[in-house]
């Protein structure tokens, strides 16, 4: 069997993140999203794969070419500028014609080891037609919905939240197996849901594989913070490179990965799960806790504390910063004395500005969202939830208690 996963949006509701990078070269512990997914492919034996790149999908290209370095064979097809996953399925056509069936993967999931697994075994053990990996939401916001009948077959997919007619909690898992045909349905109609209910009407069945572990679209920039978190959480060992330096009276807690020519500073406290990539220099009496995700090359200055966070390659915090429930981009600089804070007061549920509209985001507890190669200034105070666009100049002192946007953002 053939996979395809589709990887070319320009998830705009991610800004900042995005402006520099596609969704799913978005990294966590020292590897982009699209990394593991192809991971989980090669350990159930689908070694074939097709990725469906459109927004600066040549970042996609360069880094995993033609999948060698992963055990994989990897080709590409463009969707070009046409938005929307009907789009990008049309652009598989040449490489699954041929097939009886395929895998379909959304490029922008992270979820427990099985997702694929699942959805192969309930394909196969009930010989349906397709399947698709269903997962159970309280609230179930953007997502499709899918009803399901007494025999775990779906009777309706892609159905909005607004239909008042459907009780159903269980949305697309953004994991299916589909039949070629899909693409005739998919040129005359809106939506993914709609062509599949179109082969349910003419006798297809369509297994529902239900996904009762942890499962997270990042959509959202505070995914990003949900899914690290999950990845941490199952770091069960310690994995420290023998050319760590690891000055005196450290104290490490639980389970850390940290990777080579990396250097920790004598008084620092690593309480895991946590992630820090190569390179990486870590100041004394610095303490790092709670989840944390920290890429290659950076610099965690002196009397830090960095906390629940996800920090990309060489971001740069210097002396007595705090950094909580944030996401800071590549290359970014905070200078000393730079303060996320993380909790309204009153204490209340944290509200963010995505692309125009203001969401809840379930956190009472979120710090800042700051793009690629900012400069932050001495004892700047980043209100909760804020956003800083990519290429920023924050200066010394500022109080940032709305979104900085810049000239790029939508």
């Amino acid at each position: 069997m053939k996979a395809v996963i589709l990887a070319g949006g320009k998830g705009l509701d991610l800004f900042p993140l995005t402006q520099t990078r596609p969704k799913p070269m978005i990294t966590l512990l020292g590897k982009p999203i699209l990394e593991y997914l192809i991971k989980e492919l090669k350990e159930v034996g689908l070694r074939d794969i097709l990725i469906v790149t459109g927004y600066k999908g040549e970042q996609i290209i360069n880094y995993f070419k033609r999948g060698s370095d992963f055990g994989v064979s990897i080709s590409y097809a463009d969707q070009g500028d046409k938005e929307g996953i009907e789009s990008a399925l049309l652009a598989t056509e040449d490489f699954v014609k041929d097939e009886s069936e395929f895998m379909l993967l959304f490029g922008d999931i992270v979820s427990e080891k099985g997702l694929v697994l699942r959805v192969l075994n309930a394909f196969e053990n009930t010989q349906s037609d397709m399947a698709m990996t269903l997962t159970l939401r309280g609230d179930t916001g953007d997502f499709g919905i899918v009803e399901i009948d007494s025999m775990g077959l779906v009777k309706k997919a892609g159905i909005k939240k607004a239909d008042l007619s459907s009780h159903s909690n269980y949305v697309d898992a953004g994991c299916f197996i589909l039949t070629p045909k899909i693409l005739e349905e998919i040129k005359t109609q809106p939506s993914i849901g709609q062509a599949i209910n179109n082969r349910i009407q003419k006798g297809d069945k369509v297994t529902a594989a239900i996904w009762e572990k942890e499962w997270f679209d990042i959509g959202k920039p505070w995914n990003i913070i949900e899914a690290n978190k999950l990845l941490l959480s199952k770091v069960k060992e310690s994995r420290i490179a023998k050319d760590v330096e690891i000055g005196a009276n450290v104290i490490i807690k639980n389970a850390v990965i940290i990777e080579k020519g990396t250097e920790i500073g004598s008084g620092t406290v690593l309480n895991g799960p946590l992630y820090i990539g190569p390179k990486t220099y870590i100041g004394n009496n610095t303490l790092i806790r709670d989840h944390c995700s920290i890429g290659k090359e950076s610099i965690i200055g002196f009397s830090s504390e960095i906390k629940n966070s996800v920090l990309f390659d060489d971001v740069k915090t210097f002396g007595l910063c705090y950094v909580g429930d944030s996401v800071i981009g590549e290359n970014t600089h905070l200078s000393s004395g730079v303060i996320t804070v993380n909790t309204e007061i009153p204490k209340r549920e944290i509200t963010m500005n995505v692309n125009g509209k203001t969401h809840n985001t379930g956190f009472m507890k979120l710090g800042a969202i700051i793009g690629d190669n900012c400069e932050i200034g001495v004892n700047t105070l980043i209100f909760p939830g804020k956003r800083i666009a990519s290429n920023s100049i924050v200066m010394p002192g500022t109080s940032i208690t709305e979104d900085v946007l810049g000239d790029n953002s939508k």
